[in-house]
């Protein structure tokens, strides 16, 4: 998962991109990146960190025009080497730049094309160079817009995995471009106050920025934005939607609206849904800030149970889910999250979180809870169990950092040290936050990927997530 932004039209484009890219700094705290054309030439910085890190006055300074594209990085394939932030950009055939967000299952076997075919080397480890080389490589030497179409289309015979696409092409303009099961968000839209566009991983952006949402770009859609601002959008391959639906889970923010569907308004519904399940008497119901906090609240309104935050958070530490370690996400919970002992002694209480990875957070804020004087501590997860890796970009890749990949619910609730776990449903998944389940990817709860997977490709996938962890 990260977050990605294409603005075309705006005078002093790098101080939206900016703006943009802080509205989605919860995608990615690794790295960011933003590139330009001013007309003439193309203007790249990126590097590690956070984006005020990254970036400063001067130089979005160097960095104004009318166009331009911003990423900020969450690393699921790759290094935390400044040489895989992106965007990237190429001058073969022409200046392209690009940024993406996903995951790119068949990296190896795209490598040995681009080496062998096209007689292309990569710089970085990263998935989003792989894919700006591939389609450059498949252009010709000169602009034309059916080429571009016809070359997405060769892109996605070839590509296997998720992948939302924002591409500058400076003399020509702006191109956005979605997998064919949509399985990353993104977000078209104009200008509400004169001529502009912009593309997005979420609608929070366009609100900020002074946006009008046009539509989410359809399974295997392509559109772009010439140089006189016109409009061009073309269905190049299409498939059965398959949405992601830890957007609305976990790592959207709660005041976007992802294909539709309010984040915040899925979150109210997990909540309510949970509250069928709940049958005991406790003296309050209590978040995991922030994401929980919709939830606990329609719990607490369903079940007539008092809500209270008993644990506050430090704003100031990031998301401990999408730190680049272990290590480093252990040592985050007691930093992030401390509970308040005045609410919570002597007291039984429910906790609402959105979802158990690994259960080190779990297993953390229990242990802080009891010591806290807690007289019982039942644990409520808004995601049903994650049993299987996800291979399209969010951050649990192999099973066995999976707490629920291999063991009963009893089993999760000792190693946790609850009084009681509850999951929520599949189906009341499915119905809390208003997708078809047909039309959302829930390949980490039931196994079943959209796009072609084998158990070799797991394994495959598996260890090389492995080898780069045991790098950080």
């Amino acid at each position: 998962m990260c977050g990605i932004v294409g603005i075309i039209g705006t005078k002093n484009v790098s101080h939206e991109i900016y703006r943009a890219l802080l509205t989605l700094q919860h995608r990615g705290q690794d790295a960011a990146g933003m590139l330009t054309f001013d007309g003439e030439e193309p203007h790249l910085k990126r590097g590690l960190g956070l984006v005020n890190e990254v970036f400063d006055e001067e130089s979005l300074k160097e960095l104004d025009g009318p166009v331009g594209i911003g990423h900020v990085r969450y690393p699921t394939v790759g290094s935390t080497s400044a040489l895989d932030a992106q965007p990237f950009l190429t001058y073969l055939p022409y200046g392209i730049g690009l940024a993406h967000n996903g995951n790119i299952l068949n990296f190896d076997e795209i490598k040995r094309l681009l080496s062998k075919k096209y007689k292309r080397k990569l710089r970085s480890t990263c998935d989003g160079e792989e894919l700006l080389k591939l389609l450059a490589a498949e252009l010709g030497s000169t602009f034309d817009l059916e080429n571009v179409y016809n070359s997405i289309e060769n892109l996605m015979d070839v590509v296997n995995g998720s992948y939302s696409v924002v591409a500058l092409m400076t003399n020509e303009g702006l191109l956005g471009f979605r997998d064919p099961h949509a399985i990353r968000p993104m977000i078209f839209g104009e200008k509400k106050s004169g001529k502009g566009y912009i593309f997005a991983s979420e609608s929070v952006v366009l609100d900020v920025l002074g946006y009008r949402v046009i539509k989410d770009l359809e399974p295997g859609e392509a559109i772009f934005i010439d140089k006189k601002l016109k409009v061009h959008s073309k269905a190049i391959k299409s498939d059965k939607r398959k949405h992601c639906f830890f957007e609305w889970i976990y790592f959207s923010r709660a005041d976007s609206v992802i294909e539709d569907i309010s984040v915040y308004e899925a979150r109210l519904n997990l909540g309510k849904e949970l509250a069928k399940l709940w049958k005991g008497k406790v003296d309050m119901v209590m978040p995991v800030p922030d994401t929980s906090i919709p939830a606990a609240i329609s719990f607490s309104e369903e079940t007539g149970l008092k809500y209270r935050e008993g644990l506050i958070k430090n704003r100031y530490i990031g998301r401990t889910f999408i730190m680049a370690s272990q290590k480093k996400r252990i040592g985050a919970v007691r930093d992030k999250i401390n509970p308040m002992i005045r609410e919570i002694r002597d007291k039984k209480l429910v906790m609402i979180d959105d979802s158990i990875v690994r259960g080190t957070t779990s297993r953390r804020m229990v242990e802080m809870l009891r010591k806290a004087g807690a007289d019982e501590i039942h644990l409520l997860s808004t995601c049903p169990p994650l049993r299987n890796p996800c291979v399209y970009g969010i951050d649990f890749p192999t099973k066995e950092e999976l707490v629920a990949s291999d063991k009963e619910v009893e089993d999760i609730r000792n190693i946790i040290g609850c009084d009681s776990l509850i999951y929520q449903t599949l189906e009341g998944m499915v119905k809390a936050i208003g997708i078809p389940r047909e039309n959302l990817c829930t390949a980490c709860l039931t196994g079943n990927y959209p796009t072609k997977i084998g158990e070799n490709d797991i394994e495959k996938f598996e260890k090389m997530r492995k080898k780069e962890r045991s790098r950080k």
